[in-house]
């Protein structure tokens, strides 16, 4: 009871932030799974930021606090305006929630339904496995609920993630004890909030062959779904990427600045799941950024103080962690990086490390395209890129696919020349790549449905223009006309 008191309490804040941010989309189907995305971002960031910050500890009070505050902003403000006439809103266009061929989507959205019942079941009734989650995954929700934040304790801490430390820990601070189903239960409602926004965003806006289609790559990722029944944040990481790639896809359809902000505001919340969340969610940031940057003109100056004011509270989140763990603990990445460049040789330096970086490469090579981790989706990525190059541009995917070349290429820096020993013996590379994995197979889905969903309305379009010329009359028919009808 306890984990749906948190569930409900995490969506009505994070649809008050979005109401408060002017980026709810109007559609329940839409904001339901949306809202649990931005609260659960939402009350992490406020909580860190209060506990390594501000100082306060982490009570019932604090909890409720910081759930309350976008909705008491969303109140202070429509008290000022009071009388106001309510600014004029733009029809919706009709959505369409049933794909066409039915026939064709059917089997794929009975797929993804069965998967989803799967990862139900069996992530609501499995313990937390493998020692490194047991330590550290599910480990740090309750050290959050103890507030108990020694050296080691904040170690986890940076290893964890905010998000994956304070969301499952928010019920057992509401009831007062601990149940270890919410870390799981947490995993699993972001899995359902991403299947659901999958296919209720595009339908929304008239496109549900491409929100089926969305659904069914995601499910069909081997390791993805496994990691989704385990405390591993790694399948975590992925789902929040997901969800924002959904709105950058989307961007790139329709070019809504409002979706750019909506992916924007939850890279945020991804780059607070797991110590390499930053980097995760700043590559495809990154791409977002390089297409608004291009499209400035179009967008305005309103847009980018938009973006700004929602990047802006995530400073203080950096400053909070700095305050916790140090520079180094902050961005242990940049350190493994410069100690790295500095060596000129993987650490630690000697034969075993010179025999891990010679079969780092085929070994990386096995995991992309040969272990079944990610099924065929790296034969099918670059086949698509490459047969449908001319019309990347008209589609506006590039950059898109230039988001998912860059995790790709992030991957393979810290597979082939940071750790490589972990890709040698095949312990990480293959969590590292499910948030690319996931971002790759909606790319992959939005392409092909689209070409799809192109050649079918060109062939509606000659239908149209040869049904006139075949009920024109004919020469026999004129003729017809000028001769006389017999008695």
């Amino acid at each position: 009871m306890s984990f749906f008191l948190a569930l409900a309490a995490l969506g009505a804040s994070g649809y008050a932030l979005l109401r408060l941010l002017r980026l709810e989309t109007g559609r329940a189907a839409v904001d339901t799974p949306f809202s649990w995305f931005a609260g659960t971002g939402f009350f992490a960031l406020g909580s860190f930021v209060l506990r390594f910050l501000a100082g306060l500890r982490y009570t019932r009070a604090t909890a409720v606090t910081v759930l309350a505050l976008p909705a008491a902003a969303l109140a202070v403000r429509a008290f000022r305006r009071r009388g106001a006439a309510p600014a004029p809103q733009a029809a919706e266009p009709p959505g369409r929630w049933l794909p066409r061929p039915l026939w064709l989507f059917a089997p794929l959205a009975a797929y993804a339904a069965g998967v989803a019942l799967v990862v139900f079941q069996v992530g609501l009734g499995t313990p937390t496995q493998t020692d490194d989650a047991l330590r550290v995954r599910a480990f740090a929700p309750i050290l959050a609920f103890r507030d108990e934040w020694n050296e080691a304790a904040r170690v986890v801490l940076s290893m964890a993630g905010a998000l994956p430390t304070y969301v499952p820990s928010l019920g057992w601070r509401l009831s007062g004890r601990v149940d270890h189903f919410h870390v799981n239960g947490a995993i699993v409602a972001s899995f359902i909030a991403l299947l659901a926004l999958a296919v209720a965003l595009p339908s929304s806006r008239g496109r549900p062959e491409r929100g089926w289609a969305y659904a069914f790559a995601v499910c069909s990722l081997p390791l993805f779904v496994y990691h989704l029944t385990t405390t591993y944040a790694d399948a975590l990481l992925a789902t929040y990427v997901g969800a924002a790639f959904l709105f950058f896809l989307e961007f790139g359809v329709g070019g809504e600045p409002d979706d750019a902000l909506r992916s924007l505001l939850l890279l945020l919340a991804a780059a607070m799941v797991k110590r390499e969340g930053e980097l995760v969610a700043g590559a495809v940031a990154a791409a977002l950024l390089a297409q608004v940057t291009w499209e400035r003109r179009r967008l305005g100056t309103p847009f980018f103080w938009r973006a700004g004011l929602i990047c802006l509270p995530y400073l203080l989140l950096v400053v909070a962690r700095v305050a916790a763990v140090g520079w180094e603990g902050a961005f242990p990445f940049v350190g493994a990086a410069a100690r790295q460049a500095a060596q000129g040789a993987p650490a630690p330096v000697g034969r075993e490390a010179l025999l891990d970086r010679s079969l780092a490469g085929s070994a990386f090579l096995w995991a992309v395209f040969s272990s079944g981790s990610a099924g065929v989706l790296y034969w099918i990525l670059p086949a698509v890129a490459v047969l449908q190059f001319r019309s990347l541009a008209q589609r506006r995917a590039a950059w898109t696919l230039g988001a998912v070349a860059i995790l790709l290429a992030e991957v393979a820096v810290t597979s082939l020349w940071l750790f490589p020993r972990f890709t040698v013996d095949q312990s990480t590379v293959h969590r590292q790549m499910l948030p690319v994995s996931v971002a790759a197979s909606l790319w992959i889905a939005a392409f092909l449905v689209e070409g799809i969903a192109e050649r079918r309305a060109s062939r509606g379009e000659r239908g149209e223009r040869r049904a006139p010329a075949a009920a024109r009359p004919g020469k026999g028919d004129r003729r017809a006309k000028g001769r006389k009808r017999r008695p």
